[in-house]
């Protein structure tokens, strides 16, 4: 088993360190996660994984791993466990002006909405369309006035900007309208050499970036058990780079996985400890947030599930991993739904994934806001998600225990038969309680006079008007104008006239 490595202090909500998490809950035992440890160890010696790019089989060969037929490459277990020896347990990621926002590590929870979904539906007339920049730059927008909402994603993969330079213009439109961190896409090596090039603009610098990092990439190895080229020359960039990356399969349980729940997250493990190895090779120390999300074929309709439990399991089986054995960031999901609208379905599968995601301990949390399975984005749900993360928060809390709250004293005072509306202890503690911002608490005949709202008509409401509103923190005109020339050069090298 790898050692263990530091930890920071815990902060005010989860503990930071790798022991259990505050609801005392696991799925899996220490000896269950040994054995998929060494099942992903036994996978990656026997079967081994394709790797197409150059550098990267080089790196692995040097590194004693056997490569054969050019491009497959299996595994001494050494690789693997020396590649988690240099790996960091925590990384800080800052908001766009600096200032430390994110401590992935251990449990503490963070949530964020998704990225690149070709549909929105349409906040004023509810109809399913393709998405636009103008998406983009409003969930952004949206995202930034939300309280418990902590990064950013686009959500959105806009078609009304060129294919080949979209990844910087949302790259642009995410930056001018949140100064939260970002999480983004890059489409390929030049786009992500570009999209570095805007964030050292804004960030004052290369040394300023790699200090103070305000963005992790998202990169994805294929599966069944795959590093392709276009990702690998990300990875290495941004491993030379000293900047965090995310690097998450997503494969199908029973298409692009094995269909049993245990093998589709031991083969992910593999995945992704290959995916480590040569990052590690590349630059010791290099940050990497490990996770996986795979769920199901429904094999009645053939699609992807995007809220089964069993998706739901395979991220605590990925969460459980890192927090108990890898001591590794993890990447997680939540707030995500099957139903095509933000209805009923929505908001059930959408609360059981952010309490169940909450209870893993997940550090970086994506897709709030998702439905149609990872295909269309709802204003609606940001905000329904929003209110539920607030919900869940309050109930990981617990409650606390100490002279104070107890209240011996009071309950003296006041007596068998008093009341408490008057006491100095409920004037000072009532603001202690959870109240909604969304959700409904009037009796019937207030809730008659007011209109009859339901969640999701105010979630609309509101979306409207944070959309509507200016951003709350703009970048300056000579930044944006900097950005703006690189994405000016980008289209140019792409044969795009304006």
């Amino acid at each position: 088993m790898p050692t263990s490595k530091s930890t920071s202090k815990p902060n005010e909500l989860m503990p930071a360190g790798p022991g259990p998490h505050p609801s005392g809950y696991r799925m899996f035992t220490e000896a269950q996660l040994d054995e998929i440890h060494l099942a992903a160890l036994e996978i990656l010696r026997r079967t081994g994984v394709r790797v197409y790019e150059a550098e990267s089989v080089a790196l692995l060969k040097e590194a004693s791993c056997l490569v054969t037929d050019e491009n497959r490459v299996r595994f001494p277990a050494a690789v693997i466990e020396n590649a988690l020896l240099y790996a960091p347990s925590r990384i800080t990621v800052c908001d766009r002006t600096g200032q430390p926002a994110m401590h992935l590590e251990g449990h503490r929870t963070y949530f964020g909405t998704g990225s690149d979904l070709p549909n929105v539906l349409d906040l004023e007339t509810g109809e399913r369309r393709l998405a636009v920049l103008a998406d983009v730059q409003q969930t952004a927008r949206l995202a930034d006035s939300l309280p418990n909402l902590d990064f950013v994603m686009s959500m959105a993969l806009p078609s009304d900007v060129p294919v080949e330079t979209s990844d910087r213009h949302s790259f642009l439109a995410m930056l001018e309208n949140t100064v939260k961190p970002l999480v983004f896409t890059a489409w390929d090596e030049v786009g992500l050499a570009d999209l570095i090039a805007m964030a050292e603009i804004v960030a004052g610098g290369p040394g300023e970036l790699e200090l103070k990092p305000f963005l992790l990439a998202y990169l994805e190895p294929v599966s069944p058990l795959q590093h392709s080229e276009v990702v690998l020359r990300k990875v290495l960039m941004m491993a030379d780079h000293g900047l965090p990356f995310v690097y998450a399969p997503g494969p199908i349980e029973g298409a692009s996985a094995p269909v049993t729940p245990a093998g589709s997250l031991a083969m992910a493990a593999a995945e992704v400890l290959s995916g480590l190895a040569i990052t590690q090779l590349r630059r010791r120390g290099a940050p990497f947030v490990w996770g996986s999300g795979s769920g199901p074929l429904d094999m009645r309709t053939l699609v992807g599930t995007y809220a089964s439990p069993e998706f739901m399991l395979h991220c605590m089986g990925m969460a459980e991993l890192a927090h108990y054995y890898y001591h590794l960031p993890v990447w997680g999901f939540s707030g995500c739904s099957d139903s095509k609208l933000p209805d009923i379905q929505a908001g059930i599968e959408s609360a059981l994934w952010i309490l169940w995601t909450a209870l893993s301990g997940a550090n970086l949390v994506h897709d709030i806001g998702y439905v149609e399975s990872g295909l269309t984005c709802s204003y609606e749900m940001i905000i329904i998600c929003d209110e539920i993360i607030s919900f869940v928060r309050r109930l990981m809390r617990g409650i606390e225990l100490s002279p104070e709250t107890l209240a011996l004293d009071v309950m003296d005072q006041v007596g068998p038969g008093g009341e408490y509306i008057k006491a100095k202890h409920t004037a000072a503690h009532y603001r202690e309680v959870w109240y909604p911002r969304l959700f409904d608490r009037r009796n019937y005949h207030a809730w008659r006079e007011a209109g009859q709202p339901d969640a999701v008509k105010t979630a609309r409401d509101m979306a409207r008007q944070a959309v509507m509103a200016a951003p709350a923190n703009p970048l300056p005109d000579d930044i944006v104008e900097s950005l703006r020339v690189v994405i000016a050069a980008a289209d140019a090298r792409a044969g795009i006239t304006p």
